[in-house]
């Protein structure tokens, strides 16, 4: 595999930066009582770490699914996710 194609090879930081993003919102939504300040800085972490997933997403399409990297903290990442978009729609 040449160099310039390793580069383009979703890996696990690929997932692992939109599960940090996820961090605060996921404390807001343990933490607080989810007044409507908190949620809409929820939402802001969310859409963020969504944005980043689409990205992460084109990147292991464009290097190669078969040669990607980091699928279980891929799936920890959607997890988590779907459980706060689902935690601030309740």
């Amino acid at each position: 595999m040449s160099e310039e194609a390793a580069e383009n090879v979703a890996t696990e930081g690929t997932w692992a930066i939109p599960m940090l993003v996820l961090l605060p919102s996921g404390l807001i939504v343990i933490i607080t009582d989810l007044a409507a300040d908190w949620r809409i800085g929820a939402w802001i972490f969310i859409t963020l770490a969504a944005l980043l997933l689409a990205i992460g997403w084109i990147q292991a399409v464009r290097g190669g699914i078969r040669r990607a990297t980091g699928w279980t903290t891929c799936l920890a990442v959607h997890f988590v996710l779907t459980w706060q978009v689902v935690r601030l729609l309740a």
